[in-house]
């Protein structure tokens, strides 16, 4: 009957679920994968063209490489519970443990047979640099090549440039459900509802044209006005099951040990930057050691898979998300019977990992005039990094109800980094004498 409920339950999650790859046309879509290159041509003094588009969105990949993987690690708050029961050894009555455990970090321990514990939160991101680029001052430049109208053999070279201001933010309010299979299993689903903002203004343009038969520039005036767009998007992000095993410490020790596996569903629309649009799979191990000054641990690898965000959502082509180990190691003090203080240093590692750097466009040299001077934009990289967090919260319980609160800071200027980002959750247990 357990495993008829667990597949119900699965397929009723999964089913909505499109797992698709299909590409997308830029120049008429109001996706936000599309925002940042559909705005950067409106500020072309000779119009935009398809070609002029799609190598803009090429140009603009790697941001959208850095979001989709961002996505995929985002800080979760804990499926744990707060208060737990340790079990004397030959006695069914188990003693309160007080300390109220971490925020960010899953703790060992398990809600206990057929009970349930159910938490909602939210959390703030305002996202302000790219690969150590900041978004206020984010260069695109690209230069195409294409034949000239009504003559095949005069091909003509166009080097674009601008300044970007991007400002991009996540709402993020996150439904966590456990339920105890036995003593010492835990299942889990995490379903969050992101809400989403882009605002990009284009600026500081030039641009100039190549011809090849004359082997001469045309150099177009800047545009005098900047051009803008935003756009937003709401809905579901990637919703992740999970099941924990409590290996060590149901038995009264004071040190617990749990292993546990997380499976990601792509269900967020991945060109609204809702999800990632990979499905994703993650190992854990769990360690905690049971005092008032309560030192935890978590290891663990994350795996992805394709993405179209990746590589280019206007081709179809798509390419695998990064991934790489993780972990969060810290402590939580027992101020109080029934208030905690708790902090961690997170770390996630990406590997061989699409990531932007700023580079140079050099023109061909003009046989006749002069050559116009080199224009900035981004280029692509693949480079393996790690992010570094530092989380620090109060935690507070209040009958059968939890509060808590708490800030993520990130420590080093890699991937895409937010300003530090707050979280305020709230969460039920019904307590009982039996774990």
């Amino acid at each position: 009957m357990k495993a008829k409920a667990l597949l119900l339950f699965i397929s009723f999650v999964c089913g909505p679920t499109v797992y698709s790859f299909g590409q997308i046309d830029c120049t008429g879509s109001n996706k936000l994968v599309c925002e940042l290159p559909a705005t950067t041509t409106y500020l072309l003094p000779f119009g935009a063209s398809s070609g002029i588009t799609a190598q803009a969105v090429t140009e603009s990949s790697s941001i959208n490489a850095s979001i989709a993987t961002q996505l995929t690690q985002l800080p979760l708050p804990s499926a744990a519970v707060g208060l737990v029961n340790i079990q004397q050894k030959g006695s069914e009555v188990g003693l309160p443990f007080y300390n109220l455990g971490p925020i960010l970090t899953d703790r060992p321990d398990t809600v206990g047979k057929k009970r349930v514990f159910v938490g909602f939160s939210y959390q703030h991101f305002n996202f302000n640099a790219i690969d150590g680029i900041d978004m206020k001052s984010l260069p695109l430049g690209f230069a195409l090549s294409q034949p000239a109208p009504g003559n095949p053999a005069d091909i003509q070279t166009f080097y674009v440039a601008d300044i970007n201001k991007v400002s991009f933010q996540l709402n993020q309010y996150v439904g966590v459900a456990t339920f105890g299979f036995s003593k010492t299993t835990d299942v889990s689903v995490v379903v969050p509802i992101n809400s989403v903002s882009l605002a990009v203004t284009s600026s500081n343009s030039q641009a100039y044209v190549y011809d090849s038969v004359s082997q001469t520039y045309s150099i177009y005036p800047p545009s005098s006005q900047p051009a803008s767009t935003t756009g937003s998007a709401t809905g579901i992000g990637d919703v992740s099951l999970s099941v924990k095993q409590l290996l060590i410490g149901g038995e009264g020790s004071r040190a617990a040990i749990a292993a546990g596996a997380t499976i990601r569903i792509p269900t967020g629309d991945s060109l609204n930057y809702l999800g990632s649009g990979a499905v994703g799979g993650n190992l854990y191990g769990l360690f905690e050691y049971r005092a008032r000054l309560a030192p935890h641990l978590k290891l663990s690898y994350q795996w992805n898979d394709v993405s179209k965000l990746a590589i280019n959502p206007t081709t179809g082509a798509n390419s695998r998300l990064p991934g790489g180990l993780q972990y969060a190691a810290g402590a939580d003090y027992k101020i109080r019977k029934n208030l905690t203080v708790a902090a961690d240093v997170l770390g996630n590692q990406f590997v061989n990992t699409t990531s932007a750097v700023v580079s140079t466009l050099t023109p061909i040299a003009a046989t006749v005039g002069a050559t116009p001077p080199s224009l900035t934009g981004l280029s692509l990289n693949n480079d393996t990094y790690s992010t570094v967090n530092f989380s620090a919260g109060l935690k507070c319980s209040v009958g059968h109800f939890l509060f808590y609160g708490n800030v993520l800071t990130q420590l080093n200027n890699v991937g895409l980094r937010s300003d530090p980002v707050p979280l305020f959750g709230i969460a039920f247990r019904r307590f009982g004498k039996k774990n």
